[in-house]
């Protein structure tokens, strides 16, 4: 096992978060409860239009343009059941009993993802060690496209300033049926550094998986559509569900405006955790009833970075005051529209196609 990475401990970050702690606790004394109940209605809400379009798809299953329009629209519900649903419910943010919001992330694994390694490569390795190559495992993905400017070039990363067009509509599909199985099976996988996976997640894994294809697949076949309209179908849903994440999930982290710290042989790093956090994420500038409340928020990164057990209904207030603390203390606060996070994401990617070392040999 690689030596784990340890932040510079440092007492001004220390006195600067239980601060701002502090301030941000007076705040959610004024902010209402009732918004973790409104939170339950869209839980109980998501997975019924999730199903409605289901059986909407099977019922116009006759007409292709109906089916394929409903499954693309299975895609992007998958995206708001993960936003609204699996990443609060992940972090105990939905009931006050832990149980129950393990009990949701079921709903992940039956829409085709792994509930639990999922759980683990997000809470273990990304909220710990966001944007550190070799750890963030969020943000490392496939390795097909580089991100980390140390890792090694290939014939894909060269030319990824115009494959991530291609590559990035398959982040779903690639996900549910090759990156799961990978991190249960390769043991150079980053999860396993921190993670020992027990026997009953293996039986989960291949049982949730049959289960997804099934309904995606089988039980359309079984009610007549052809076995390749089916087939076009699930991958209208990976597709469209890909770009719908990716709008949301690429803009906090990955651009070239973040900083991606390298700890030295020691495994140290010359920030404290706090700076960390607004080094290597930004929010996206957007307060709406559509962000509230369709998106989950999930726009407010950092606050969720730094204080990922307050609720993230109260993230716009709280990310006003994190905002003025940080302002008022030369932390590095940073939000983008959204236009112009993905603008910074696609220059961190064109840059990073460059190999440095092929260039000097040439010159």
């Amino acid at each position: 096992m690689e030596p784990q990475v340890t932040f510079n401990p440092s007492p001004t970050a220390n006195l600067h978060y239980r601060k701002l702690r502090s301030r941000l606790k007076q705040v959610l004394k004024n902010l209402p409860e009732r918004r973790k109940r409104q939170k339950i209605y869209i839980v109980l809400t998501l997975p019924i239009i999730y199903l409605t379009a289901y059986v909407t798809a099977l019922n116009y299953s006759y007409i292709n343009y109906m089916f394929y329009t409903m499954y693309g629209f299975l895609g992007i519900l998958s995206v708001l059941i993960f936003l609204n649903i699996i990443h609060d419910a992940a972090h105990n943010n939905i009931f006050k009993k832990q149980w129950m919001n393990k009990a949701l992330l079921i709903i992940f694994d039956l829409i085709g993802a792994n509930s639990f390694i999922w759980r683990k490569r997000h809470v273990l390795l990304h909220h710990n060690y966001q944007n550190i190559a070799g750890w963030d495992s969020d943000i490392q993905q496939s390795g097909l496209i580089r991100i980390f400017k140390n890792d090694k070039p290939t014939v894909v990363s060269r030319n990824q300033s115009w494959l991530v067009f291609f590559l990035y509509p398959m982040y779903l599909l690639n996900w549910i049926l090759l990156r799961d199985f990978k991190d249960f099976f390769v043991k150079n996988r980053t999860i396993q550094k921190v993670c020992n996976i027990p026997q009953k997640e293996y039986f989960k894994l291949f049982i949730f998986k049959a289960i997804f294809l099934f309904y995606t697949i089988g039980v359309p076949v079984l009610l007549g559509v052809k076995l390749y309209v089916a087939l076009i179908g699930l991958f209208i849903l990976l597709t469209a569900g890909s770009i719908f994440a990716l709008l949301a999930l690429l803009p906090p982290h990955a651009n070239d405006k973040s900083k991606f710290p390298v700890p030295d042989t020691e495994g140290q790093l010359s920030v404290s955790w706090l700076e960390h956090q607004f080094l290597t994420t930004n929010d996206v500038t957007m307060d709406n009833w559509i962000s509230r409340h369709v998106l989950g928020n999930f726009n407010y990164h950092i606050a969720h970075h730094l204080f990922p057990n307050i609720s993230s209904v109260y993230a716009p207030e709280i990310t006003i005051e994190i905002r003025n603390y940080a302002r008022e203390n030369g932390l590095s606060y940073r939000s983008y529209k959204l236009h112009q996070a993905l603008y910074y994401h696609y220059k961190l990617i064109k840059a990073n196609a460059v190999d440095d070392d092929f260039l000097e040999e040439d010159m």
